[in-house]
């Protein structure tokens, strides 16, 4: 097996925007909002006051922005104003973007391709059983389990059945923790219906 470098930060983790497939869509406005909330919960003068202020753990707000002024204090890294700042430049330029997210696509495919041939290091990997993981269902939304991670995230490790039947013929899954870089393999069987 190779060990693989630590993930850097991409530009939407630095700015506190989830990166999804309607990232594409972000106005400047919201990437300009979130620049400046990044600026103010990582800047060495202002972070202790936001972080007051903000009584260390500030939900997502209503334009999508995740705002979580607490990490800091829960080891999360710290990023530079430089880092910020070409996070907002590359995002908000149309053509940088759309060149950035083809990149980042790229990339987490080709760590999802490595993942599937384990040919990758996790460091903190923990094998479990899906039952040992709690379990989450309603009627109109499909099952999720999940486990509680020492970083302090409550659901830091989650499986949704999605994840379960795209991996169902291999009869585990390899689940990174939201908050931190520990991992978990959850092995898990699949009833035949016939």
């Amino acid at each position: 097996m190779t060990r693989t470098t630590p993930a850097r930060a991409d530009y939407y983790q630095i700015l506190g925007i989830p990166f999804t497939t309607s990232s594409a869509t972000l106005s400047k406005q919201q990437i300009k909002l979130a620049y400046h909330k990044a600026l103010l919960k990582h800047h060495p003068d202002k972070a202790g006051a936001l972080a007051q202020d903000a009584g260390m753990n500030m939900p997502a707000s209503r334009d999508g922005i995740l705002s979580r002024s607490g990490d800091d204090a829960a080891g999360q890294r710290a990023y530079t104003i430089d880092e910020i700042t070409t996070a907002y430049k590359t995002l908000c330029d149309r053509a940088l973007r759309a060149e950035y997210d083809r990149t980042l696509r790229l990339d987490r495919l080709k760590v999802a391709e490595r993942e599937k041939t384990g040919d990758v290091f996790h460091t903190g990997l923990e094998i479990v059983d899906l039952g040992d993981l709690a379990c989450d269902e309603d009627g109109e939304r499909r099952a999720c389990w999940y486990r509680g991670c020492r970083c302090g995230d409550d659901r830091g490790f989650l499986v949704t059945e999605d994840d379960l039947e795209r991996e169902a013929d291999h009869g585990e899954i390899i689940v990174g923790c939201r908050g931190c870089s520990l991992w978990l393999k959850v092995l898990f069987a699949v009833e035949d219906d016939g």
